[in-house]
């Protein structure tokens, strides 16, 4: 017999949909080369948000015969998708803490944060819409209230409120993940302040740390869970960091991915939360190892474990239309719900048609969405190039005038620049 909790169903569903991620039409997915970005990070994001899928996968099952949405009694799929949604907090604060230490001159904040927008905009607001067209053709939602298009109104603006139901009958159909997505975009707008310390060699350094202790002493005085959050985004800036100054582990890759493996089953034997400083301390070491060069045995750099990367963003944010798209066929959910081993079968069927949806979503919206992005950013690049030519050349004609542009900033606009489409 199977049952609901057991681990091994888990291993068996994310194990069928390798063959899927090996199809020619996977072979079109990406943005490019981009030597900045770890082959095992991106290989790495697929299994985050296959994991967190599973979490909610269990979860599902109980709001199906209940109507609750609650945490699930399991020592496995409760932790699973907590972890998920930590390593990626810390991949976030480790890309974009890295873009900034590796900056050869001032980063363009305006034209990063629109390409940002355009990178998770789009695909958002299919998914939120498309929520939305949902609790529409429910007919359960009070139109005469300005409440209702209040939150419609916020729900669109790209993930920075993230997403209100607008009314009850439909609160999970997102699988409720889109509340990372403001902690994100608090990370993306500290930015610009985070980049005052990367250019001290002391600053650099001190200020993930002291973040990380403070999170850590906030936590442990029962403080917030956004303080929690904080110390992954602080992690990933101080593994940045230790990359930057070449402060690696130089084990063999076999070694690391070992130890580094003991570390993320040990949050699952000792820990019954992932939010907490024990084992967000134990995910920012393992991800430490794998910016080193753990690759879980060759797992984290497979061609197939890359592509699934690629379109983790759809795999993380359309789950529950999956889920809803699947268990909204009667026959299918009757059988699903007679036992938990025709359960599993019917989440693998679901989750087969989430990875397609996610792969569908990037080819039509994803990348479209970052090619907008990047021509965008390049017109705003050359306006404000533009900009400081023009006051440029009107500070050469009036030497009485005091100049608000240097020569280094002129130099550092016309110097070519390197972008990129990081993925969450």
């Amino acid at each position: 017999m199977v049952g609901l909790y057991d681990i091994w169903p888990a291993f068996v569903v994310v194990a069928l949909l390798w063959p899927l991620a090996g199809m020619p039409l996977f072979q079109r997915v990406g943005f490019g080369s981009n030597s900045s970005r770890v082959r095992a990070i991106d290989g790495m994001r697929g299994y985050l948000a296959l994991a967190v899928v599973l979490h909610h996968a269990v979860i599902y099952h109980e709001m199906l015969v209940t109507g609750a949405w609650k945490y699930p009694p399991s020592a496995f799929y409760g932790p699973l998708g907590q972890v998920g949604v930590s390593l990626f907090f810390i991949i976030s604060a480790y890309l974009f803490w890295g873009k900034l230490l590796s900056a050869k001159s001032p980063v363009e904040f305006p034209t990063l944060l629109l390409k940002r927008a355009f990178r998770i905009g789009p695909l958002y607001v299919v998914a939120v819409g498309t929520a939305m067209a949902l609790e529409v053709a429910d007919g359960a939602i009070d139109y005469s209230a300005f409440a209702t298009y209040e939150r419609a109104f916020f729900n669109l603006l790209f993930g920075v409120f993230g997403y209100v139901p607008l009314s009850s009958s439909r609160i999970c159909v997102l699988a409720c993940v889109t509340w990372t997505l403001p902690y994100e975009w608090l990370f993306y707008f500290s930015l610009p302040i985070a980049a005052i310390f990367s250019r001290h060699p002391v600053a650099r350094i001190g200020l993930p740390v002291v973040l990380l202790a403070f999170s850590i002493l906030m936590s442990v005085n029962g403080g917030s869970p956004a303080y929690g959050y904080l110390g992954l985004f602080a992690g990933g800036m101080l593994c940045a960091t230790l990359e930057a100054h070449g402060l690696l582990v130089k084990w063999h890759r076999h070694a690391l991915s070992a130890v580094a493996l003991a570390m993320l089953v040990g949050i699952f034997v000792i820990y019954k939360t992932a939010y907490a400083p024990g084992p967000m301390l134990l995910c920012i070491a393992t991800f430490f190892l794998v910016v080193t060069g753990a690759d879980f045995f060759g797992l984290l750099t497979a061609s197939r474990s890359v592509r699934l990367g690629e379109i983790s963003f759809g795999i993380y944010l359309l789950q529950g239309l999956a889920f809803v798209s699947t268990f909204s066929i009667a026959p299918l959910r009757a059988f699903a719900m007679d036992n938990a081993a025709q359960y599993w079968l019917v989440m693998l069927i679901a989750m087969v048609l989430l990875v397609l949806m996610a792969l569908v979503a990037h080819l039509v919206v994803e990348k479209p969405g970052v090619s907008l992005g990047n021509r965008l950013a390049a017109v705003l690049r050359l306006s404000t190039q533009r900009e400081v030519r023009e006051t440029t050349a009107a500070d050469a004609g009036q030497p009485w005038r005091i100049r608000d542009v240097s020569q280094d900033s002129l130099q550092a606009a016309h110097k070519p620049r390197s972008d990129d489409s990081l993925a969450i």
